[in-house]
């Protein structure tokens, strides 16, 4: 699974290793940092959709803008809430 955020210039993208990729080097060390697999407390059904949460929570300006699992869509209806 893979989730990206965005915004105006800025993207980012989960990692199926834990951590981010990003266009701004200086954005993925900040989510490495606010957005890890270590923040999330209890069981998650999807580590990447949980950090992805975490993220836009810390830095609300960002949005979620896809989430894909392969070659299929998950909505955040199917993954539930932040586990943070």
């Amino acid at each position: 699974m893979s989730v990206k955020i965005e915004w105006k210039i800025f993207t980012a993208e989960t990692q199926s290793d834990g951590t981010w990729k990003s266009n701004s080097p200086s954005l993925a060390e900040l989510l490495n940092v606010i957005a890890s697999p270590a923040r999330i407390k209890g069981p998650t059904r999807d580590l990447e959709y949980s950090m992805a949460q975490l993220a836009v929570k810390g830095l609300p300006y960002f949005k979620i803008t896809e989430t894909t699992a392969g070659s299929a869509e998950a909505s955040r209806d199917e993954m539930g809430p932040i586990k943070a």
